[in-house]
């Protein structure tokens, strides 16, 4: 209502500003009030829609548009403007336009935003719907009815992703393209604008993938192997001579590392063959495996002993280790593997 009446004190201001005249005068043909008249309930809702963008943008990009620092291709890239992200406008000039968005202040170039009415149907198509409940209880049905089966019941204050609207119903869509519904008169439903993102921010989220990447990559499963009792407290009598005071991820990469010796075809094709290897563990050597044999390996040693031969690893197929600082690898503790 306070939109629309808005709308009339705008429509108005804008036909007094056509017309010249200093009154509104009598109705007729001509008038404002029978233009507003003429006015379809679609043509009113694209003006609201457009006035709820007065001042603000949205990204019109597939995936992303630079922010630059001036407005001029030749300027400094100062973040991203992302599929989704909505900002305010703070000026424009010569086909550029300088918003504000999240920790973002730059320019766009006109052509990679949307603007009013335009910027509505962007929001519609590009942005996530979410509807908060603010009823004590939400029924969730698998259809559009009130004498649909209930299947869920959702929370006042929860929130939810939904789709399109239809006769007092709002979907659920799942992943796998099911959906459910919800009534719409239990909910308030608003979009979840995206922000456009620093350099700094950009950079950080992508050292932080590749580095969820790299981890993914070193703790993939490489297979477990069958060995008896005997050889899971032999592997973690080693353990604990390299890296009993290291924390148990350190103790797992020794135990991988001597795993994918076993498995590798260039060593012993055993657990005793490889650590009893010439040359290879000191510890072997020197009595200290033989020494915590007797006495029996500590549990987390154990555990480590039992993961390894499972077939778990954090350094990858590492084969290799020794004191960190020398040579390249994944440093774990004292360690680095390679």
């Amino acid at each position: 209502m306070l939109k629309r009446g808005m709308l009339i004190l705008g429509l108005t201001a804008m036909w007094l500003g056509l017309t010249g005249f200093a009154s509104l005068g009598t109705e007729g043909e001509g008038s404002l009030s029978s233009v507003l008249e003429d006015l379809t309930a679609e043509q009113m809702d694209e003006i609201l829609a457009g006035g709820e963008w007065t001042g603000r943008v949205m990204a019109k990009v597939d995936e992303s548009v630079s922010i630059r620092k001036e407005a001029s291709t030749d300027a400094a890239v100062v973040g991203k403007f992302f599929k989704g992200d909505a900002g305010d406008i703070i000026d424009q000039a010569d086909g550029w336009t300088e918003i504000q968005s999240g920790d973002v202040t730059g320019w766009v170039s006109d052509e990679y935003l949307a603007f009013g009415e335009e910027a509505a149907e962007r929001a519609s198509e590009d942005v996530p719907k979410v509807a908060t409940v603010v009823a004590d209880a939400l029924k969730v049905r698998d259809e559009a009815s009130t004498d649909a089966p209930v299947i869920d019941l959702i929370g006042r204050g929860e929130k939810i992703e939904v789709g399109e609207e239809e006769d007092g119903w709002l979907q659920i869509i799942y992943s796998d393209g099911e959906m459910d519904y919800i009534s719409a008169e239990y909910v308030e439903v608003s979009y979840e604008y995206g922000q456009a993102k620093t350099m700094e921010e950009i950079e950080a989220e992508e050292a932080a993938k590749k580095a969820e990447e790299e981890k993914a990559k070193r703790t993939k499963n490489l297979g477990a192997i069958s060995a008896s009792t005997d050889e899971v407290t032999l592997l973690a009598a080693l353990i604990q001579a390299e890296s009993g005071n290291q924390p148990y991820e350190g103790q797992l990469a020794v135990g991988a590392v001597v795993m994918n010796r076993v498995k590798s075809g260039g060593y012993p094709s055993s657990i005793q063959g490889v650590i009893a290897q010439p040359g290879q563990f000191g510890p072997a050597a020197t009595g200290r495996v033989a020494s915590i044999l007797a006495a029996g390996p500590k549990a987390s040693c154990m555990q480590a002993a039992q993961a390894a031969i499972n077939g778990e690893t954090v350094v990858g197929s590492a084969t290799h280790f020794k004191r960190a600082g020398s040579t390249d690898g994944i440093v774990i503790g004292a360690h680095v593997f390679y």
